[in-house]
């Protein structure tokens, strides 16, 4: 027995219409309507946080994404909530979006095309798969403060089930009591791998982060988490099988269709 999915790639910007089973309309109950959003500001620093030179008195701030509208006739403001502060979004306009931006800071009428700020905070949310039944955001933020010998990032993932219409923990997946087994999948992969670690193996657990995917469940450790920066975020992807006997009964279900 296999597990398959229908996935679509969203990156345009605008407002869009996928169906998740298809052949279906958009009024149907798995209709998914997503609209896109950019926004690309240079933003002054207070003077607290400004560093000497003109380039250390700015960052900036660029973004990209797309968020839910509606699925099937349910509203999604509560998820399109969440998405829109993980994403850095103040509010929208049509497609124009405004940054987030914390006391203090303010957007200036400067050119991020032409001028040059010192700083750089860069978002991307996008979706990286839709079944039937799941939709999975994913989150890429960067940001490089001026002067700093490199650039630091952060991956976050957001996956929402359809049926439930909540965003999943993985308390909503995983038994009770499992975490330890899991985390020794996950020691046993890091190990095959050869992923060079800035901990003991033993002491590495489960992280916070995970996606979806076609074929299991991918985890993402933040830089540093367990390894050096030179080793990025470091994934570990786990497969349905691999996972069976530590998911709640009806989770293989709601994650991967069964192709006999």
């Amino acid at each position: 027995m296999k597990f398959g999915f229908v996935k679509a790639g969203i990156f345009a910007f605008g407002s869009i219409l996928i169906s998740s089973c298809g052949g279906k309309n958009a009024d149907d109950a798995t209709g998914i309507s997503l609209a896109g959003y950019e926004y690309d500001y240079i933003v002054e620093l207070p003077d607290s946080l400004a560093m000497d030179g003109e380039e250390g008195k700015y960052v900036r701030v660029s973004g990209q994404g797309v968020l839910p509208e509606k699925i099937g006739d349910h509203e999604m403001e509560f998820v399109r909530d969440s998405l829109m502060r993980l994403g850095g979004v103040a509010k929208i306009e049509g497609t124009k979006a405004q940054p987030h931006l914390l006391p203090g800071y303010s957007l200036t009428e400067l050119d991020p095309r032409k001028d040059t700020a010192g700083s750089t905070r860069y978002n991307e949310l996008t979706v990286t798969m839709v079944t039937p039944r799941i939709v999975v955001w994913r989150d890429y933020a960067y940001s490089y403060l001026f002067r700093s010998a490199h650039g630091v990032y952060n991956t976050t993932f957001v996956n929402y089930s359809i049926p439930q219409r909540k965003i999943l923990q993985m308390s909503d997946l995983f038994k009770a009591g499992s975490e330890e087994s899991l985390a020794a999948l996950l020691r046993s992969k890091l190990e095959d791998d050869e992923v060079e670690l800035s901990i003991p193996l033993k002491e590495v657990g489960v992280p916070n982060d995970f996606e979806i995917t076609e074929n299991g469940i991918r985890f993402v450790y933040s830089l540093y988490e367990i390894a050096p920066y030179v080793e990025g975020e470091v994934a570990v992807e786990l497969e349905s099988y691999q996972l069976s006997e530590l998911l709640q009964p009806g989770v293989e279900d709601l994650l991967w269709q069964r192709i006999e």
